[in-house]
């Protein structure tokens, strides 16, 4: 498993409440790269898609982390994606979808989830994608 990027500012990847978990929005950043840009301009559909597949390995890795192993994951219950996309780019719901992909294929039926997924004008640091959950661990 890759390890989670740190995070960027004055904020806790994760905290907790019972079993409860709240993963703070994570990004592609990966081996010292990030995917960034803006879905829709310099960045395809497949460029936003891939940013979302990384975020979501990042946002797994930070998971395992809170749950001590990924075996304690008792399930995804919220996954909110957020694209920087251009105002007339209207798939980024597909975007997104490469998240979900990428967790149910990780997690089978504990990674199905309810999802949200929306475009933003800016994200921090020009990410192209930003990933936050709620999720249930062994207690």
């Amino acid at each position: 498993m890759t390890a989670p990027p740190d995070p960027v500012g004055l904020y806790e990847p994760f905290t907790k409440f019972g079993d409860l978990v709240f993963l703070s929005a994570i990004s592609s950043a990966r081996d010292g790269t990030m995917i960034t840009g803006k879905v829709g301009a310099e960045l395809s559909l497949e460029d936003g898609r891939e940013a979302a597949r990384r975020a979501a390995a990042n946002l797994l890795a930070v998971l395992s982390i809170a749950a001590q192993d990924e075996a304690n994951i008792g399930g995804i219950l919220l996954l909110r994606g957020q694209v920087n996309a251009t105002d007339d780019f209207t798939q980024v719901h597909k975007v997104i979808d490469a998240a979900s992909e990428l967790i149910v294929e990780r997690l089978g039926e504990k990674g199905r989830h309810a999802r949200t997924a929306i475009g933003c004008a800016t994200l921090p640091n020009n990410n192209a994608v930003t990933l936050e959950g709620i999720a249930r661990v062994a207690t």
